[in-house]
């Protein structure tokens, strides 16, 4: 359903919110934490972005969907995570992604991907699965996820891959959880890795834990990745 300058759609159990560039511009994927598409949509505009269209997909079961392999709980009361990025990304790059180009009044110049959390961890992930997205915006990601610099070392990132973010609150790494608190020390080595290998690369700290401003902190994201000329 289209009305002026947005349009929803319902596929494979996710209700996609498209916010619409009036010209031929980029498209930039976002996986709602909490259905904050539109007050997404509205900091990246009162930031002054360079037009863009976002895409907000809502729904997502995100211990399976965001994760690339399976790992135990990591907290007491916590969940496991069942590892189902590979099948996702089969159904946002099959599926999903040729649905929202059909519904926008352009052909997007290009795709970029976002998220926050988990979400920037699959957005990294789904680099080395896949050559839809050049750009890519990973805001407070969970790059402590096991084994994830050592895959990052061993696999080829798409070439298509021209400018990456990352952005990290100053007291995420600050906790006795052993799993998250290599937090800091992963984004800032992955900003160095990708930097050294010819992507335009970019690491911001911002004040406070992992909760802190998260939709000014991809807006930020968001904002530096389209403004960067390739």
């Amino acid at each position: 359903m289209k009305t002026g300058n947005t349009a929803t759609l319902q596929a494979n159990g996710k209700k996609i919110q498209i916010y619409c560039a009036s010209q031929a511009a980029p498209l930039v994927i976002y996986h709602a934490v909490m259905g904050e598409g539109k007050i997404l949509w509205q900091a990246c505009q009162k930031r002054g972005c360079p037009a863009f269209s976002l895409a907000v997909i809502n729904g997502v079961n995100w211990d399976d969907e965001m994760t690339p392999w399976p790992i135990p709980p990591i907290s007491k009361g916590d969940t496991p995570c069942s590892g189902g990025a590979d099948a996702y990304l089969t159904q946002l790059t099959g599926e999903l992604l040729p649905q929202i180009t059909a519904a926008l009044p352009f052909p997007p110049t290009y795709c970029a991907l976002s998220g926050y959390s988990l979400a920037g961890l699959f957005a990294v992930y789904a680099a080395y699965r896949t050559d839809c997205f050049s750009r890519l915006v990973s805001a407070s990601g969970s790059l402590w996820y096991p084994d994830f610099l050592s895959f990052v070392r061993q696999n080829p990132i798409s070439e298509q891959v021209k400018v990456i973010y990352f952005s990290l609150g100053d007291q995420e790494s600050h906790t006795k959880n052993q799993y998250l608190a290599p937090v800091e020390e992963n984004t800032r080595f992955l900003a160095q890795y990708f930097s050294e290998h010819g992507i335009q690369t970019i690491y911001q700290s911002n004040r406070g834990n992992h909760y802190r401003n998260s939709t000014g902190r991809m807006a930020a994201g968001i904002q530096w990745m389209l403004q960067q000329q390739i």
